[in-house]
């Protein structure tokens, strides 16, 4: 399962990061971090947000530990994790240059030198013992395995991250802010919880059926109609839709190969940015990619393979304003717009207020993406720079895909947003599709269930599933890992039943 998280490089660098014990996507910041990340203290929170208890010992005393094989099946990824845990243990020393070559993927030695991995894992070491208090990788896509640690300190998350090769290309090392769900009888509930996370939250439960999504509950003082937040990578549920279309009127086929060249190739999160100039991968194979770990240029291949027209009829299609939200930008675009170029230019976008002014900003972009990934760490969705959408926008993609997945055609739309569930899906629950998004100061989580039972009244509205859809943007990073906890408790009361 996987989860997002946030942490510092060497007590100095805040970076936003996505990692797993709960399964969630990793996503537009996700990696364009540093591969190494160590936070050593947690951020600052209310009392409710960590599960330290008063006596930090004795936490780790009463903790159970657990055998990390238990919740890691990847041989190799097991294997990786066991060796990263011997170097935690008292008294040990290293890594070697000679075993840390062998051991990280290049990119990761790129970021991180021999040097600092000794320094770090000294440090570290100073908190053990470390006692392993759960384990678990990733499903479907990507290998990423998640471990809880209790030291005398307060507990840490370490995730681990494989590439291709099977070499290390992601650690980090989190506090574990997440603390206990809290209880959720109402989705005023959910509104009142949400606000301990700081900034703005807007929730959205909806019904869905025949393709379309009837909005059931918004979060008091919030229109769904009207409050459109930055989503992250939500969008690229737009984008799948505009796939799918294309896919039902002849014009592109699960088995056509896109080809991965430098111009398309974007900053992590994803694979697809690691693999030689000029290889392929079929639109099956990145519409996968896209969702499940949110490889960004997955996306923005699928995005020039469709077009601009094409986003714009989904959009229409589902309900979008296309005045807002066209033309949609490709990640490589999203990551210059927000973070290579002069903040006038990002004034500029932001006082577009048609498609037609954007576009011409976006045509002059520069050509190459010049843009170290451990510097997306501000803010700047409030200059605009994000992909914006309202709850019940994010309801009609859920509701449109669905319907899109009936067909013949179509059909692999259906498990290609079930490949990674996000969360645990809840008990009752035959079917969950999801969609999150994470960039600086935004979180961004969609859930589309099915329930094994009747959901809610059938007279009045029988719905073929129900939507979960939680936005929140803040000036500050977010604590995902509370955040996660929050909605994990929305989503068990969503399966329940309408309330």
């Amino acid at each position: 399962m996987r989860r997002t998280l946030g942490a510092v490089l060497a007590g100095a660098l805040l970076v936003p990061t996505a990692s797993c014990t709960r399964e969630y996507d990793d996503d537009m910041a996700a990696r364009t971090t540093p591969p190494l990340v160590v936070q050593t203290a947690a951020p600052p929170e209310p009392a409710s947000a960590t599960t330290s208890p008063p006596d930090p010992a004795l936490a780790r005393q009463a903790a159970e530990p657990v055998d990390p094989a238990e919740g890691i099946a990847d041989a190799e990824l097991l294997e990786q994790t066991e060796w990263v845990l011997g170097l935690l243990e008292e008294g040990a020393r290293g890594p070697a240059a000679e075993e840390s070559v062998q051991r990280f993927a290049p990119t990761f030695l790129e970021q991180a030198s021999v040097i600092q991995l000794g320094a770090i894992f000294a440090g570290l070491r100073g908190a053990a013992p470390y006692t392993v208090t759960s384990s678990g990788q990733s499903d479907g896509v990507g290998r990423t395995a998640t471990l809880t640690l209790h030291a005398a300190e307060q507990p840490l998350v370490m995730t681990l991250g494989l590439d291709d090769e099977g070499r290390i290309s992601t650690l980090l090392f989190q506090p574990d802010t997440s603390g206990e769900p809290p209880e959720i009888d109402s989705w005023a509930d959910l509104d009142t919880a949400l606000a301990e996370l700081g900034g703005v939250s807007q929730v959205v439960v909806g019904y869905v059926g025949n393709g379309d999504c009837e909005v059931k509950h918004t979060t008091a003082g919030l229109d769904p109609a009207d409050a459109a937040y930055p989503t992250g990578s939500v969008v690229k549920l737009l984008v799948l839709a505009a796939v799918a279309d294309a896919v039902i009127e002849g014009e592109l086929a699960w088995e056509d190969e896109l080809t991965i060249i430098p111009e398309v190739k974007s900053l992590p999160s994803g694979v697809l940015q690691d693999r030689e100039d000029g290889s392929t991968v079929t639109v099956r194979e990145a519409a996968e990619l896209m969702i499940s770990i949110s490889d960004n240029t997955a996306t923005d291949l699928l995005i020039e393979a469709v077009g601009q027209r094409a986003l714009r009829e989904s959009a229409l299609t589902a309900g979008i304003d296309p005045t807002r939200i066209m033309p949609v930008p490709t990640t490589r675009q999203l990551f210059q717009l927000g973070w290579q170029v002069d903040s006038e230019v990002r004034d500029r976008w932001s006082e577009a207020q048609v498609p037609e002014r954007r576009e011409a900003i976006l045509a002059d972009l520069p050509e190459e993406l010049d843009l170290a990934p451990g510097s997306v760490t501000e803010p700047v969705w409030e200059s605009g720079a994000d992909w914006f959408l309202t709850g019940a926008e994010v309801c009609g993609l859920h509701a449109r895909l669905q319907l899109q997945a009936r067909t013949e055609q179509a059909g692999p739309v259906r498990d290609i947003l079930a490949v990674n569930p996000g969360l645990t899906p809840p008990e009752g629950v035959a079917y969950q599709a999801f969609k999150g998004g994470s960039v600086p100061g935004v979180l961004a989580l969609s859930f589309y269930l099915e329930t094994s039972e009747p959901y809610g009244d059938p007279d009045a509205f029988p719905p073929e599933g129900v939507v979960l859809v939680v936005l929140t943007a803040s000036g500050e990073p977010v604590d995902q890992l509370r955040a996660i906890t929050i909605v994990e408790a929305g989503l068990q009361h969503l399966a329940q039943g309408p309330g």
